[in-house]
């Protein structure tokens, strides 16, 4: 034995120095791994951090000279002055332009000299006063500046290359030239203003922020306009293709490794909405990885320390902790002998667990756990009654085992469901709660001999009755008199609303399943008669004829307030559907099919408006319909989800005077639509050519002009066919048809029967 109990010390020693050694090399590992993810992170923020610093300055800059530059240029002084031809009586006013011109020219902003040009008077102003412009200069000028598209835009030029005659000083090889054409309000541009500004302004901006980065800014032509190195100044990023290339302009900003000259860099940048200026930084990977490498070091010398400190706890604590096992095999060997266990060649382990699975094998445990457990097994019973998995022979049985009362003359089942929560302060989330509070209550309030154990199944409290009345009126009343004294217990312990289905009367549990049907049957009725309902499926009408159309009036009114934005009007025509719809004696999926029907409708003409509803494209609305259980909760459902947002999409259509080219066209054949409207009268009316106004409808609306058209007359017609008197012919000639046979075909190639049968059908089943 003592062999043996020396065999599992080693094989525990072994265990735990694994258990303790594993997790610190782990715990190392990730710690290390995630201090060096955290590390890269934080350093890639402050470089987006840096970035964007260095952009706003550099932007102040920029933004304060093309501000100050635009005022003067809409002054009334300058547009006067640029009309005049060059004589002496213009002295005063050409001094007083030339002090604006000085005053721009601010240490903060940089500006060396403002240079102000008249091509059509052949004159030019700069810091050293009023010059007349020569025809060699006036031509480079005209070519170099005047052909830019743009009014107002920023170049880059060498010292040596400025066309423009100025003052500024030879400090730095390249400036940044602010070009705005003159007048500035005209197309016809007769001058021009330009502002220098030496780069080695923006370099000094730079130096205030970059440590130990490589920072460019690059035009929109990727040309570098200043740079860390100002000698690279002027030249162009392409000619570095895979740095080039990862750059998107399109996305603003970004982050990614690339390999420069055989450099690893972390690139940062940055493009920017006011002049479409990149911004980038460059940050050698090396140099991000210092800090990191530091904590891998200190990490490894903490794990080394952990893992001897382990070592020898589990070497101490094995020897303390494995006491108590010995001391538990002497008291089984001593206390429990049997035969069947031979000491001589089991160990300490295999002991104890003989001893410990013979206790475990008594009844009295069992026993006991069993009438713990006698109430879920009873509501396991009844909930394999209520679905069908009980067979009849087994019924007695469980019933004696149960204990259950076995003497009743009918059984009757309740199905109790909670009307709605929103006028709670229960939330959704809290339902099932709710229902097995209630349940708890009814078994409470219930004595045992006139029900079996109550349930929750399917969000529904299901109770089963044992009942011994004779009489069908007494049988009635009973049962709704206690329907009643529940609905008021609930409404008082809970302030909720609930409704009851009752089932058939029934005589044997193996018909519990079709009782539990007729119940939940019985509760979908709540559509017609509301909440707080006691149901009685046998007074269900469940034969009745049916049709299959909404009430037209009602539907039309709806869609009327829909297409003007009435939510008023709207609101009264739903509830006047809904009242004539349940006003209407039918079974409640003939209702789920009117409410479907309704549904589609309303979708259909949601699509006719060009309205688009995005996130509700992506809900299964038919199943969240099919959820609701009250005339008012399918109310507020189609205000909410449906109407409201579609009368929310045409009122911002109206008070945007219908913003976009689909909206206008849309408003007008919605306007015009019994005229002889056209594309190519649109076309003209709205001055667009009318391919391109073909192209924009199909791409916003996703269907041609003539189809919508197409199908907006057709829908016209469908009301006016089932609202009117009017003739097919004097239908197709109000919408614009050559004959009726036209309307007819294309009437019929849409809905599948012809104007005639459409209006005689319809009329006749609504």
């Amino acid at each position: 034995m003592k062999k043996n109990s020396i065999k599992h010390y080693y094989k525990l020693i072994t265990f735990l120095i694994v258990l303790s050694t594993v997790p610190v090399i782990l715990v190392g590992v990730f710690s290390y791994l995630r201090s060096s993810e955290i590390i890269e992170a934080n350093v890639a923020e402050e470089k987006q951090q840096s970035v964007y610093q260095i952009q706003t300055n550099v932007e102040q800059v920029l933004k304060s000279v093309d501000n100050s530059l635009t005022h003067f240029v809409r002054s009334p002084s300058t547009q006067d002055i640029l009309r005049d031809p060059l004589n002496a009586e213009k002295f005063i006013k050409y001094h007083n332009i030339k002090q604006e011109l000085g005053q721009l020219q601010t240490l903060e902003t940089g500006i060396q000299d403002v240079i102000m040009v008249s091509l059509k008077h052949e004159w030019l102003i700069n810091n050293n006063g009023l010059l007349r412009l020569e025809h060699n200069n006036y031509n480079k000028i005209h070519e170099k500046y005047m052909t830019y598209q743009k009014s107002s835009y920023w170049i880059l030029e060498e010292y040596d290359d400025i066309v423009l005659t100025h003052d500024a000083r030879d400090n730095c090889n390249y400036y940044i030239n602010l070009i705005k054409k003159l007048p500035f309000l005209t197309s016809d541009k007769t001058g021009m203003v330009g502002a220098l500004i030496p780069t080695c302004t923006l370099n000094n901006i730079m130096a205030e922020q970059i440590v130990s980065e490589t920072f460019i800014i690059l035009d929109e032509s990727n040309q570098i306009i200043a740079h860390s190195d100002p000698d690279s100044v002027g030249t162009n990023i392409n000619e570095n293709e895979d740095f080039h290339s990862l750059i998107d302009v399109n996305t603003g900003k970004g982050q990614f490794n690339s390999t420069i000259e055989d450099i690893d860099y972390k690139v940062t940048y940055r493009t920017s909405s006011y002049n479409n200026w990149t911004y980038v930084s460059l940050v050698k990977i090396s140099d991000l990885n210092k800090q990191s490498s530091s904590i891998g070091w200190f990490t490894l010398l903490v794990c080394s320390i952990l893992l001897i400190i382990s070592l020898i706890v589990a070497i101490i604590g094995i020897s303390i902790f494995y006491k108590p096992i010995r001391h538990l095999q002497d008291f089984f060997t001593k206390t429990f002998t049997s035969a069947k266990f031979s000491t001589k060649t089991k160990n300490e382990f295999d002991l104890i667990r003989f001893n410990i699975e013979q206790m475990l094998d008594k009844n009295v445990e069992l026993e006991s756990r069993l009438q713990n457990q006698i109430t879920q097994l009873r509501q396991f019973f009844i909930i394999r009654l209520l679905q069908g998995k009980m067979k009849r022979e087994e019924i007695p049985a469980k019933l004696k085992s149960f204990n259950y009362y076995q003497s009743w003359t009918r059984l009757s089942l309740f199905t109790l469901q909670i009307d709605s929560l929103d006028e709670s302060n229960y939330q959704l989330k809290e339902e099932d709660v709710i229902l097995f509070a209630i349940n708890a209550m009814i078994e409470d309030t219930l004595e045992e001999e006139i029900r079996f154990t109550p349930v929750v199944i399917n969000r529904t409290q299901v109770t089963i009755l044992t009942l011994n009345i004779e009489s069908e009126e007494e049988y009635h009343f009973y049962l709704n008199e206690l329907a009643q004294m529940i609905q008021s217990k609930i409404r008082k312990e809970f302030d909720l609303p609930v409704s009851i289905g009752i089932s058939l009367p029934y005589t044997e549990l193996i018909s519990t399943k079709d009782a539990y049907k007729q119940g939940m049957e019985s509760l979908k009725y709540r559509l017609k008669l509301g909440k707080e309902s006691i149901i009685f499926y046998e007074n269900l009408d469940r034969n009745h004829n049916f049709s299959g159309q909404l009430p037209t009036t009602n539907k039309n009114s709806i869609f009327d307030s829909i297409k003007v934005a009435d939510r008023e009007k709207a609101d009264k025509g739903l509830k006047a559907l809904f009242n004539t719809l349940f006003d209407k004696e039918f079974n409640h999926n003939q209702y789920q099919i009117f409410i479907i029907k309704f549904l589609y409708d309303l979708i259909e003409l949601k699509q006719l408006l060009g309205v688009e509803l995005k996130k509700l494209d992506e809900r299964p609305l038919v199943h969240e319909l099919e959820n609701l259980r009250t005339s008012d909760d399918l109310q507020k459902w189609f205000k909410e989800n449906l109407i409201y947002p579609i009368i929310e999409k045409v009122e911002e259509r109206t008070e945007s005077k219908y913003k976009t080219i689909s909206d206008k066209i849309i408003h007008i054949i919605q306007k015009e639509y019994d005229t002889a409207i056209s594309l190519d009268s649109i076309a003209a009316r709205l001055h667009y050519n009318p391919n391109y106004l073909s192209s924009i409808f199909q791409k916003e609306m996703k269907t041609t002009f003539s189809e919508y058209l197409l199908k907006y007359r057709l829908n016209i017609a469908k009301n006016w066919l089932l609202d009117t008197d009017l003739s097919v012919k004097d239908i197709a000639i109000k919408l614009q048809y050559n004959n009726s046979q036209n309307f007819i075909r294309s009437f019929r190639k849409i809905e599948g029967i012809t104007p005639g049968k459409y209006r005689m059908e319809h009329k006749k089943s609504g």
